[in-house]
């Protein structure tokens, strides 16, 4: 009886993808895309961390909240303090718990 409810929540968290930006600059605008699914949640924070696989506590910055699931992109200004890196990662959690993470991106590289 257990298995179909764990296999639906499993189905559930993973519907939500955060797609790593193209070319993403320190100080320039970026676009941000997702895709989701009707059972998504229907709004989110946005976060982006710097280093995560060695560092949890690693954000750096919260590039928008509440944002609307349904809208499947945005554009946000990137922080000009960001350092040249190619370990940064893009976090979709729940805005009220932002400990329950909705998606995250693949790694990414920032220039500077």
């Amino acid at each position: 009886m257990r298995l179909p409810i764990i296999s639906s929540l499993l189905t559930l968290a993973s519907a939500f993808t955060l797609n790593a930006p193209t070319n993403p600059t320190a100080g320039k605008v970026t676009e941000i895309h997702w895709t989701f699914t009707a059972n998504d949640p229907s709004n989110f924070t946005l976060f982006l961390l710097n280093n995560p696989l060695t560092d949890p506590f690693s954000l750096v910055a919260v590039l928008g909240e509440h944002l609307q699931t349904n809208l499947g992109e945005i554009q946000t200004l990137l922080p000009a303090s960001l350092p040249a890196g190619d370990t940064y990662e893009l976090r979709a959690v729940n805005p009220e718990n932002v400990d329950f993470v909705f998606a995250s991106s693949p790694i990414f590289a920032i220039a500077a």
